[in-house]
């Protein structure tokens, strides 16, 4: 009936008047309406827009996207003839794009892609203008791939290619994660521990030997006899035990062990190293983003940043190392406290895991060129006179940053930077000087068979650290206005004493046999945890004036980081980057060798002192005025120190080149 009485109804004529619909009453539709007449309203009626849509048109979408695809082919197709007409090297343009930014503006207006010289032949070369690494290796990639070659050089040169893609895109290459670290879904109950028999006697050991280098350093992390009740609990599980709890075992015995076996040679404790390993990897995996705040968990995470540069991770290491400076801080470990607040034996361990944490952090920010989170500034723990060596070294590092490398720090003038370096300088070789009075009384001792025998082994690599960090600040000292490699003679002197004494140190710890891995200890801790720069300025230097010696200097030590057999070779080892440079300076130095002797020996001498002019001071300096070649100098460092960080962070990458 309803459905009857709706389909009597009639059609609406029209809607509601205007004024009703504004005032959002009921109308009748009349004209006017009963609702305008009582308010005396004008009764207006708007003309409603037609709502019909036009049918959608079907839309060929295969058919246009062929058409788009032809067009951008023959596109294509009209730029490869233009190329193939210009007959450029393959990497021309992206050398172009990356050589140029050294250039003055009035160069880099002038340069074009004609006039880019096709072999080392020519007088000029297109990275005259840099004094940089990673320019120079692209420069020979450019030169050399435009010319016939032999095999080996030809193997060379797609290596090069490989590196320069790498060195391109470093974000892609970036790994961080850890060796061998896979989720587990069974608790540690599960996993497999050493002997109990054998921790015993590994913790009685190294309780009588305290006074050990690498267990001293340990019981800095975490005090032996409170690492006895960690191993109680997780070896005698009454209660639960913390993931914490199973790092800090797995982490301070893989480390003992290791110590041991140096001393020993027992292949038992080399395994049962080996296996607190994988645990500690396996239980670092497992780690939550937020942690609580306690003395157990920043010891854990500080064991894990050891274990990461020890395994090549630095990225890895400054995860774990960021996150116990903040629990560090936050507990107020780096402030000072009234004597009655805290047991002195407990403040003691606190301070000793904080600078612990501090040494680790200063020296990962050299290494990554960041900002450290700890400041010196709000630290208020009293200066030890005893302070340890290492904390001192720190706290130069962080200076050197700061005050030198920092963007802050390049953008000094030229002389503020040169009395910073010079004050750092000598702040550094008072160190020097006291491990060298250290290494001396070591070796008078007599060898009673208690003493530590690694000691002076390490003393030599604690030597090689702070040389090399000593030839990074004398970098920053701008050289005499007549030099034309842009350092100084004293910065170029310490570089290669830093070879000389790595060559001393490899030898020393390559003769540790009862611990295979000891080389790749030596190399993660003394080149890679800190920026190894001789390298650096010996290899430009070598570039500059064709210099053979250096060159075979740089080639025996890219030889001594050759992995051995029981070390696994992987793609960026050191030994692989450093060989690869040497093998670049190498192709080039005979190249220009052969070129300077096919020429007038006068005037090839003239062009080689100007390309070393130019390369060591970054643009031409303007004859008569010394504030172009101070903007050059500073340009240069600057660029210089960012290439040479741009190539350590290559060797924390799992790129192939």
């Amino acid at each position: 009936m309803e459905s009857d009485t709706r389909s009597k109804r009639l059609a609406i004529a029209r809607r509601s008047c205007d004024q009703c619909r504004s005032r959002k009453i009921g109308c009748d539709r009349d004209s006017p309406c009963s609702n305008c007449v009582s308010a005396r309203l004008d009764c207006t009626h708007s003309a409603v827009a037609i709502s019909a849509k036009a049918p959608k048109q079907r839309v060929l979408i295969s058919a246009q996207y062929e058409q788009k695809i032809d067009d951008i082919a023959k596109g294509i197709d009209g730029i490869k003839l233009l190329l193939q007409g210009l007959n450029l090297p393959t990497d021309a343009l992206q050398f172009e794009r990356t050589s140029t930014r050294h250039l003055d503006p009035a160069s880099s207006l002038q340069l074009s892609i004609g006039d880019q010289p096709s072999s080392f032949s020519e007088a000029e070369t297109p990275w005259d203008h840099s004094a940089h690494i990673i320019d120079f290796v692209k420069a020979v990639v450019q030169d050399r791939g435009s010319c016939d070659v032999g095999p080996e050089e030809s193997e060379v040169l797609s290596s090069l290619r490989g590196l320069v893609r790498a060195l391109d895109y470093p974000t892609a290459n970036q790994n961080s994660s850890i060796a061998e670290a896979t989720l587990s879904k069974h608790s540690h109950a599960s996993s497999s521990m050493p002997p109990i028999e054998a921790v015993v006697r590994v913790l009685r050991w190294a309780k009588d030997h305290e006074d050990y280098t690498r267990i001293a350093w340990i019981s800095r992390i975490f005090p032996l006899q409170t690492f006895s009740e960690v191993c109680q609990k997780v070896y005698f599980p009454i209660d639960d035990y913390s993931n914490v709890e199973y790092i800090i075992a797995n982490g301070v015995l893989s480390h003992l062990f290791a110590e041991h076996v140096v001393i020993s040679g027992l292949s038992d404790y080399r395994e049962y190293c080996q296996l607190c390993l994988r645990n500690l990897h396996v239980a670092l995996s497992q780690l939550p983003l937020l942690l609580p705040a306690s003395t157990e968990v920043i010891a854990a995470l500080t064991l894990a940043a050891y274990n990461s540069i020890e395994n090549s991770k630095a990225t890895v290491a400054w995860t774990y190392v960021s996150a116990a400076s903040d629990l560090c801080q936050r507990l107020g470990y780096h402030r000072l406290r009234p004597p009655r607040e805290i047991e002195p034996t407990v403040r003691t361990t606190q301070e000793n895991l904080f600078w612990t944490v501090y040494r680790l952090e200063k020296g990962l920010s050299l290494r990554f060129g960041r900002s450290s989170s700890i400041h010196d500034a709000e630290i208020t723990l009293p200066i030890d006179v005893n302070e340890l060596r290492s904390t001192k070294l720190a706290r130069i590092i962080g200076k050197v940053y700061d005050r030198l490398y920092s963007p802050a720090g390049l953008c000094r003038s030229i002389d503020d930077r040169g009395c910073v370096a010079e004050e750092l300088a000598e702040e550094l070789r008072n160190l020097l000087n006291q491990t060298h009075v250290e290494i001396r009384d070591a070796s008078s001792q007599p060898n009673d068979g208690e003493s530590d025998p690694m000691r002076i082994v390490y003393l030599r690599c604690e030597l090689v650290c702070q040389s090399s960090l000593l030839a990074l600040i004398l970098r920053a000292i701008p050289a005499e206005p007549t030099s034309v490699s842009g350092v100084s003679d004293e910065c170029v002197a310490v570089a290669r004493e830093v070879m000389e004494r790595h060559q001393q140190c490899i030898m020393e710890v390559s003769a540790c046999k009862n611990d295979p891995f000891m080389v790749t200890k030596y190399i993660n801790w003394g080149l890679l945890h800190t920026p190894f720069v001789p390298f650096s300025i010996l290899f430009t230097r070598a570039v500059q004036f064709l210099d053979l010696a250096d060159l075979a200097l740089l080639d025996r030590f890219a030889t001594s980081l050759k992995p051995g057999e029981a070390a696994q070779e992987s793609s960026t080892h050191p030994y692989r980057l450093y060989e690869l440079l040497c093998q670049t300076a190498r192709l080039y130095i005979n190249s220009r060798t052969s070129s300077l002797m096919s020429s007038t020996l006068t005037s090839d001498l003239t062009t080689l002192l100007d390309d070393s002019a130019l390369l060591g001071m970054g643009l031409v300096a303007a004859e008569g005025g010394t504030s172009e070649f101070d903007e050059s100098q500073m340009y240069g460092l600057s660029d210089w120190y960012y290439d040479n960080q741009q190539l350590m962070n290559l060797m924390d990458s799992d790129v192939n080149f």
